[in-house]
């Protein structure tokens, strides 16, 4: 995806999740005047997700990102920008127990929420099975200490995201992309490419501006396994922070 083409579909889901979040804070407000503060939280809840998903994507969007890195004697962890974390865990948690909250006290009418007419089941479900999902992400995030992580050792490397974990050795690797097979245009993020087929999505760009220096160090131990013990004396985190410097 072109910067120009990222940053279209940026602007469209920020007025997507503005107008849902300026909705959900106005009910909050009448929620409280009418002293229905369980449906006062459920909207909070929805207002909290969408403002805090615009400010993670305009933070990202305005390539302002700092990775946080550490080294042991097993290789590096590297962690997202701290705010773009932050944020994605705060808009997650209030997603999820807006959902879970709306599934639970919908269905008995303590909630002060109108869904469409003849909807109002399926709304229920999709949001039943939103706050399903949430469990499983949230227990994901609080394993990992966050929404993403990547690690680089000398065997292989470990991409962490709100849902799963998945660890490649080098050798499984056919070819770490800065784009989708087929794609045209790169993207924020690191393809990874093994040789089963599978290509595992990393968002490199949550860590560095635009994803490219991350994406770059990964491919660098990735097709120089001579330089893989950077990857254990501190080294590599010298060649990210001074490749960032450069960018």
């Amino acid at each position: 995806m072109s910067a120009v083409k990222s940053s279209v579909a940026i602007a469209f889901l920020s007025v997507v999740l503005g107008a849902f979040g300026l909705l959900s804070a106005s009910w909050v407000f009448v929620s409280v005047s009418r002293a229905e503060y369980l449906t006062a939280i459920v909207a909070l809840g929805g207002a909290v997700f969408s403002f805090g998903m615009i400010a993670m994507l305009s933070t990202v969007a305005s390539r302002r990102v700092v990775p946080r890195a550490v080294w042991d004697q097993s290789g590096v962890t590297l962690r997202p920008d701290r705010r773009v974390d932050m944020l994605l865990v705060v808009s997650s948690l209030a997603g999820f127990l807006a959902m879970a909250l709306y599934a639970i006290f919908a269905p008995l009418g303590m909630l002060d929420i109108r869904a469409p007419r003849g909807n109002s089941q399926y709304l229920v479900i999709a949001c039943a099975a939103g706050a399903l999902v949430g469990v499983f992400t949230l227990r994901q995030i609080a394993v990992q200490r966050g929404g993403s992580l990547l690690r680089l050792t000398v065997v292989g490397l470990e991409s962490g995201n709100t849902m799963t974990t998945v660890r490649h050795s080098w050798d499984e690797v056919t070819d770490i992309a800065d784009r989708p097979t087929n794609g045209r245009h790169a993207t924020g993020a690191a393809y990874i490419i093994t040789a089963d087929g599978r290509v595992r999505t990393h968002p490199t760009d949550w860590y560095t501006p635009g994803g490219q220096v991350l994406r770059e160090l990964m491919r660098f131990y990735w097709q120089h396994p001579e330089r893989r013990s950077e990857l254990v004396d501190g080294t590599a985190l010298q060649r990210l922070q001074g490749e960032s410097r450069d960018d």
